[in-house]
């Protein structure tokens, strides 16, 4: 809130706004010694001008849009006090624009290329462009918000369905915001921000109905969803016509005890809805094959001791067709359920010796044919129990994690029971340090991480003819790296190493074996990075990564190493700029067996492009850069299976914009 004393500045020479306060109680028929006028908490009896019926208070500039506590009290001679208004004022946001946008146009020319390569499908023009754009208009209570992100590319390159324009988000609103409630309308990119079994991550392109109290104790929506995500720029931009690509759903969430609103949160959400991307547990036919149903949910949380204690629970059910809407077996009922207990370190809890520390505990179980059109990467048929705790003390940070999965909830005999039990640490260490002083000053300042990591897999004996595999084994992570960070310079480096140890046993079905296990596998991996950029005009960024994975049962072994830095130099200060990368990889392929040849492939990437600032870019005025680039790729068989090389010369301009307006 803006001080009223510089609100009401009479040294303003703007037109006055009058606001009206009326005696809700008019004042007693006796001397009164004076009165007192009260907005927002601060006194503001000397712009008041005082009627039979009320108060007006003339204000100089405009107040802040929102609420504000008014009194009016009148003070009377023979010593009693009277409140003859109180109310909540409610100032209404004035007309407002904001607006912004980015925008570059890049287009170039290849002007020479290897006569060995093939760019027949390549134009020698090509241009690429992006818009980005914000505008936000307010008049009182109504809103206008829109967005959007815009991809040209000549070449088409990526671009799903095939169009030279592609919409990567966009989104336009309109809504009213009242004294107590906000309401409105969306087209475009909606989120749908519950993370639930019914949603998960859920974006799509839709409109979107919503209605939502300011302090958040009555939320509700209703949207209607293009199923599958889409850039188009000319096709189900938020609504389609194909009746099994269309998704309808809404979620609701409130809270009943007005003065302790988190000690219950009631929700409930729906969809329903059909589409062909398919998901964990689904019976895959083709890429045209559409699956579809409904799925509800309920859910209450409760939050006590000052947020130290979260209760939540959640149940949801679905009737889905999982195996294509025209295969197999009609739509399926079942169920999932999850609860969860969450402790936060604070006043009402220890503090354990730790700074701040959490502690999770969830259940979480799925059926085997439950589905949600809005949350299809949720795996099915299976109960989880994990508990995570994590804190803090000082320069030290930590993640505990314990997690045991069963699948075949439902006991099924003819479905194999897999069972996962896993373990984890996390530690994080980023001491305080002066690294002006010291030894810091010439190492910089540090930070270390480690984990480890267990995860037993099995499966129940007499399952391996169900599943058609066996499975029994442990597999451990270890990790260990640091990072020394200075103010022209850091550099790092980090050490990873994965053991399985496999315990399965071939499975043998009429006299063949259907499975044969890989046996144990060790996989080293080694990274280290650098980055230099002593300054503004400098800067270099080399890395390095090795890996080594292992075999042990057949003696097969690979190894990969990659190399190479990106750097840019300011040749001629703020005009000519040089940017050169250059990048090595390695991949050996060792056979245990003799039968078959080892393989070794060596690729080599280079990229030089030198840029000429002809025009910069100045406050609303655009800017100009020439380039001139040129890039180089080979890569070299051992057995002379895939040997390429190829090199082109471009040259072109880019030209960019920017722009904003706030009033």
């Amino acid at each position: 809130m803006v001080s009223l004393s510089l609100i009401l500045c009479c040294l303003q020479t703007q037109a006055a706004d009058d606001i009206a306060l009326q005696f809700q109680h008019p004042p007693k028929g006796k001397p009164v010694s004076y009165f007192s006028v009260e907005i927002g908490g601060y006194d503001v009896t000397q712009f008041a001008h005082f009627s039979d019926t009320g108060v007006t208070v003339t204000v100089e500039s405009d107040l802040e849009p929102g609420n504000y506590e008014a009194y009016v009290v009148a003070y009377y001679e023979d010593g009693e006090v009277e409140t003859l208004t109180e109310t909540m004022l409610s100032i209404a946001p004035k007309s407002h624009t904001q607006w912004s946008i980015n925008s570059t146009l890049s287009t170039q020319y290849r002007v020479d290329e290897d006569d060995q390569a093939d760019y027949s499908n390549s134009d020698h023009w090509q241009s690429n462009a992006a818009i980005d754009g914000a505008l936000t208009y307010q008049n009182g209570n109504a809103r206008v918000d829109a967005r959007i992100q815009a991809i040209y590319d000549s070449m088409q390159q990526g671009h799903v369905p095939e169009n030279q324009w592609q919409l990567a988000d966009y989104q336009a609103t309109l809504s009213h915001d009242g004294d107590q409630y906000s309401t409105g309308i969306q087209v475009g990119n909606n989120s749908v921000e519950q993370e639930s079994l019914l949603f998960s991550g859920y974006q799509r392109r839709s409109i979107n109905l919503f209605s939502k109290r300011h302090d958040d104790r009555f939320k509700a929506s209703l949207f209607g969803a293009v199923s599958e995500t889409t850039n188009s720029a000319g096709e189900d931009l938020f609504w389609t016509d194909e009746q099994q690509n269309q998704t309808v759903g809404g979620t609701l969430s409130f809270s009943p005890i007005s003065n302790h609103p988190e000690r219950l949160i009631i929700g409930a959400s729906y969809v329903d809805g059909k589409g062909t991307s398919a998901g964990s547990g689904f019976t895959v036919i083709d890429s045209d094959t559409v699956y579809g149903g409904h799925s509800w949910g309920l859910s209450l949380d409760s939050i006590w001791m000052n947020r130290a204690l979260w209760l939540h629970w959640e149940s949801a059910a679905s009737d889905f067709d999982s195996d294509g809407l025209e295969y197999g077996d009609d739509t399926l009922n079942d169920n999932a359920s999850k609860f969860l207990v969450q402790l936060n370190s604070g006043e009402a809890m220890p503090t354990l010796g730790l700074d701040y520390w959490q502690l999770n505990l969830q259940r979480q179980r799925v059926g085997e044919y439950f589905y949600s059109i809005a949350n299809l990467a949720l795996p099915g048929d299976l109960i989880s129990h994990q508990a995570t705790f994590s804190g803090g003390a000082g320069s030290l940070s930590f993640n505990a994690d314990l997690q045991q999965q069963e699948t075949n909830e439902s006991d099924r005999s003819d479905r194999a029971t897999r069972k996962m039990d896993y373990r984890g640490l996390d530690l994080y260490y980023t001491p305080t340090v002066d690294t002006g002083q010291g030894v810091w000053s010439t190492l910089g300042a540090p930070s270390l991480n480690a984990y480890y990591h267990f995860t037993k897999n099995t499966q129940r004996d007499g399952d391996q003819l169900l599943s058609g595999m066996d499975i029994d084994n442990t597999q451990q992570e270890y990790s260990i790296g640091f990072t020394l960070s200075h103010d022209t310079w850091n550099w790092g480096l980090s050490y990873a190493r994965v053991d399985v140890e496999d315990r399965s046993e071939a499975v043998m079905q009429n006299a063949v074996e259907i499975y044969t296990p890989l046996g144990d596998t060790t996989n080293h991996m080694t990274t280290f990075q650098l980055g230099w950029y002593p300054n503004s005009r400098f800067s270099i960024t080399p890395q390095l990564q090795w890996n080594r994975y292992r075999e042990k049962r057949n003696g097969n072994e690979q190894e990969t190493l990659n190399a190479g830095f990106d750097t840019q130099i300011g040749l001629i200060p703020r005009k000519l700029t040089m940017n050169l990368n250059y990048f090595y990889g390695r991949f050996d392929n060792q056979y245990g067996n003799p039968v078959y040849l080892d393989s070794r492939q060596d690729t080599h990437t280079g990229n030089l492009q030198l840029s000429w600032k002809a025009i910069e870019a100045q406050s609303r005025k655009p800017g100009l850069d020439l380039f001139l680039k040129g890039s180089y790729g080979r890569q070299e068989d051992s057995i002379n299976t895939s040997d390429y090389e190829n090199w082109q010369i471009l040259m072109g301009f880019s030209v960019y914009w920017s722009g904003n307006n706030e009033g």
